[in-house]
This record gives C-alpha cells, structure tokens and sequence, in this order.
C-alpha cells in the first residue's frame, strides 16, 4: 500500500504578560497582531513559547518585583532552548534597561515609543536597541489591532505621556511628554472595532484629559467625544483616568447630555489632605475636588464615580490622615483604589524622609477601604431600591446567569435565554445578587 507522511507545519509561538494599565493592554494587543502577521500563534506565558514578551509597569514596588520574576521565568525557558527569544517593555524596562540585560540574556530591551518595532528588532537588526531617553519622544506612535482578548469592549489608546511630575510618579520619566493620536487615526481604529461587532469603546491614555494639547490646531478630548456621538454601531463609550483638573465644565455638560458616555467615571484623588496634595505636586485641592464631584453628581442621576488614594505618603502624619478620612466621608464617591505609598527612585518624593511604620499605613489603607466598602453598599442599595435602569454588554454565563459590567461600573446579572456574548443590553434594577446587582429586561 502506498502513501507518503504528511509534514505537519510547526508553528512559530509567542507569549506576553502584561503589567499595569489599560494602555499597556492595548499596546499588548497591538503587539500580538504584529507577531501574528509574521506567522506566529499567541501560547499563554507559562507555556513553551519560540518569543517571550514582558509588557512592563513600574507604579509600585511590588510591581517591579513582579515584572523581574517574569524575565526570570522567560530566562529559565531560554536555559531549555538556546534559540529562545525575550523582548522587554514598557516603563520598567524605560527605566531600568541596565539592570534587565544583567539579569541574564534578554535579546532585546525596547522603549515605550518603539513598541511597534519589537518584532524588527529581535530579527531584523543586529544590535539590541538602545532604549531612547523619553524626551526625544515627539510624536505619539499608531500601533492598531483588530483582535483584543476582551469580547464585551475595545481599549483604543488616544494619548500618551504626561508631564505633571508628581512627586511619587515616575510616569512622567518613563512615558514623556503628552503626545497625541492623530483624531483621524483613532476615528479609523474605532471602525474597525465597530466593523468586528464591538458595541462599548473604552478610551485610554497614560493622562487622558491632556489629549490634543500637543497639537498645533485646537483639537481636544471633547472634539473625539463629539465624533464617537455620530456613529450609530457605538452604543457606549468609557472613559479611562481622568485628571479632576482636566475635566471642565464644557466637558460636563457634554457627559450630562451625551447619549452614549457611560455613567461612571475614574477621577484620582490621592488625598484628602491640602497639605499632602502639595507635597505630592498634585495641582488642585480639595474644594476643587468635591466642586468636580458635586457637578458631576448633580448633573448625572446615578452616576459612579470611582478614585485612587495614597495613604503613608512621607509627609502625611495621623492629623492629616484624619483630614483624608473626614473628606472621604463627606464625599459621593462609589470606589476606591487604595495604595500604600511606594517610594520610587528617581522622583522626589524618594528624597522625603518616611518615619510612617507599615504596619500603621496598612491600617490606614483597611480603614479607608472600610469606609469605601459601606459607600459601595449604599450606591448599590440605591439601585435597588429606585430600580434603575442600566446596561451591559455580555460578557459571559455564571450558572443560570448572564453577566456584565454595567454602564454605571456595577457587575449586572441577567436570566434570559435570548442574550449572547457581546450583546448590549438594558434592563431595570430589580435585587442584589452576588456582587452585583439582578436585572430584568
């Protein structure tokens, strides 16, 4: 009997992890789509894999020692496989390029502006790249996908850099200054996404709010708003971060009118102290602060307002963490992300001396969270029990129920057999359920 054996093609693997914000997932994304265009198939990063991407963060302490247990384990791989390739990005890897080609033989270290390129450099150049310091970054670099893991919504990055220089930051050293994407390019992302079936846009940037500020016409976060209105396949669009000094009046009263922004908004706080907001170079104080706030409330029912809060900054003491406490409390804010304060080299809040023990910082953290926690219960009792109308996009099945993330930022669950994965659909409050909330359409 004749016959011959069929060469199964081996196909060529990459593997990333990604650290940090939304920003970083996108460009993941986008890195991922480069990969693929040359052949290769995403495996998960704890799987053998012919490339190994780490997409950096440097926000904490801990993330730094999360993003070198990585490289190590994508350097354990290359022990196995000599012809292993590892790239590194992102703001770890901007600012501490030296330290990464010490830990081993990493192929290539590539800067936040040249994350487009990575697939160029770990084959198509000689020498690895040498990272380019953040202020020769002029123009915001397009890097574009169509596939994204996340089936409910689409992350597009509109901005990138900021030049704020808070005192605990080490953004601002690792991203640039503020650049950004052309109006004309995020308009073509956004079709392609709606062309996949995408309902809900989340807007992303490293400082969102200073979006256009870099162009030489006047063009703002306002004027892209105004052109995602117009598309009809656009049911929802989310905002990531926004600075409170950013968000002026003209722009409230577009979210108050606005039929497709979500009710839900992430404004960092930091602190409720006047006193530590100065110290952390943060350009506002608290009366502005809940002025934002009470605008915003006041002009949108419902709405969710979610913030960050650092606690055991080196200046605040137990007198000023009071005044944090008082402010929080008085405030109608939904949620919090809370983090102890990590000192990072470079910035100049590294220079303060910190006399705060941890032991009292993460005492501090639990109870800010505590009172969060009650605030939390309290918008969503709320819901409850003035049955409010509210929407999702489907994101997957628990049990019996579907479920999404609402509109108003609330985890929504849904008994109807005619809904599917990526739907968009309206419903009303009726009880709480699990952590979120049941609704019926």
């Amino acid at each position: 009997m004749g016959g011959f054996a069929k060469t199964q093609e081996i196909m060529k693997r990459v593997a990333i992890t990604t650290f940090g914000c939304k920003v970083n997932q996108y460009e993941s994304a986008c890195i991922i789509e480069d990969f693929e265009k040359e052949g290769y198939v995403q495996v998960p990063f704890n799987e053998e894999a012919d490339v190994y991407i780490v997409n950096s963060c440097t926000v904490t302490n801990r993330t730094d020692f999360k993003v070198r247990n990585a490289i190590r384990k994508a350097l354990e791989q290359k022990k196995k496989n000599r012809d292993v390739k590892i790239a590194v990005t992102g703001c770890y890897a901007q600012l501490n390029r030296e330290r990464i080609y010490k830990m081993g033989e990493v192929d290539v270290v590539v800067d936040n502006n040249h994350k487009d390129s990575i697939v160029d450099f770990l084959y198509k150049t000689e020498t690895p790249l040498f990272v380019e310091d953040t202020s020769s970054f002029e123009t915001f670099t397009e890097q574009n996908t169509a596939n994204l893991l996340d089936r409910a919504r689409a992350f597009i990055k509109i901005q990138d850099g900021c030049d704020y220089f808070c005192t605990y930051c080490t953004i601002s050293y690792a991203r640039g200054k503020p650049r950004s994407r052309k109006l004309e390019e995020v308009l073509k992302q956004v079709e392609v996404f709606l062309e996949k079936g995408y309902q809900e846009i989340v807007l992303t940037g490293v400082n969102l709010g200073l979006y256009g500020r870099d162009f030489a016409i006047d063009e703002n976060l306002l004027c892209v708003l105004q052109e995602l209105e117009r598309y009809d396949k656009l049911k929802r669009v989310r905002l990531s971060s926004l600075e409170p000094q950013l968000i002026n009046d003209e722009l409230i009263d577009f979210f108050v009118q606005s039929e497709k922004i979500c009710p839900h908004f992430h404004i960092p706080m930091q602190s409720g102290s006047d006193s530590v907001l100065k110290a952390m170079n943060r350009p506002y104080d608290t009366a502005d602060f809940a002025g934002l706030i009470n605008k915003l409330v006041k002009g949108i029912p419902n709405v969710a307002i979610g913030t960050d809060i650092i606690l055991g900054f080196p200046t605040e003491n137990d007198s000023l963490f009071q005044e944090t406490i008082e402010f929080v409390e008085s405030l109608p804010l939904v949620y919090a992300h809370i983090f102890p304060f990590s000192s990072r080299p470079g910035t100049q809040g590294a220079l303060l001396k910190n006399n705060t023990p941890s032991n009292v910082v993460k005492e501090r953290c639990s109870t800010i969270k505590h009172i969060f926690d009650s605030k939390k219960e309290k918008y969503i009792d709320a819901l409850v029990e003035n049955n409010v109308q509210i929407s999702g996009i489907i994101e997957s099945k628990n049990g019996k129920y579907w479920t999404a993330l609402s509109d108003h930022y609330i985890r929504l669950f849904c008994k109807n057999e005619e809904l599917e994965i990526g739907e968009l659909f309206t419903g009303v409050v009726k009880n709480r359920l699990f952590d979120g909330v049941e609704v019926t359409v």
